[in-house]
């Protein structure tokens, strides 16, 4: 579970990492940079997500207040569960669930297969378990030791 719940939180974090704005300057070595604000990240998810998966208008309005809620939630809970590394692994799992789903019922059935294929991209999943639930349930991490 730890693993699963570290991997949609790395997921959450990185999602935002694809998403720069073309054009935009790095600050020099002497700037200081403030960290984005919740709004921005959640935009910044917002924007790759319209940009890859070819969202419309009102998709991309639902999946904004879906990753700003999503986002606050998860601050929120490390900042409760900051002497908890356990409570806030659990919580951002069910953060991610809870997003993941509320995201499959805005999504056409193309649009989420092709975000579940980056998603699992991006956390490093093997190739030949990729989307295919048949495969995984094979695999030798799925499988219990005796």
């Amino acid at each position: 579970m730890k693993k699963t719940a570290f991997a949609l939180l790395f997921a959450l974090a990185t999602t935002t990492g694809f998403a720069q704005v073309p054009g935009a300057q790095k600050p020099s070595a002497g700037t200081l940079q403030a960290a984005p604000t919740l709004a921005q990240r959640a935009e910044a998810m917002t924007a790759s997500m319209v940009k890859n998966l070819r969202l419309t208008p009102e998709q991309a309005a639902k999946v904004q207040a879906i990753n700003l809620t999503s986002i606050t939630n998860a601050e929120a809970a490390k900042k409760k569960y900051k002497a908890d590394p356990r409570k806030i692994v659990a919580q951002i799992d069910i953060i991610s669930q809870t997003r993941l789903s509320q995201i499959k019922d805005i999504l056409t059935p193309v649009q989420f297969q092709q975000y579940q294929q980056h998603r699992e991209e991006k956390m490093g999943v093997p190739q030949e378990a990729q989307s295919n639930p048949e495969a995984r349930q094979r695999s030798p991490l799925n499988q219990e030791n005796n």
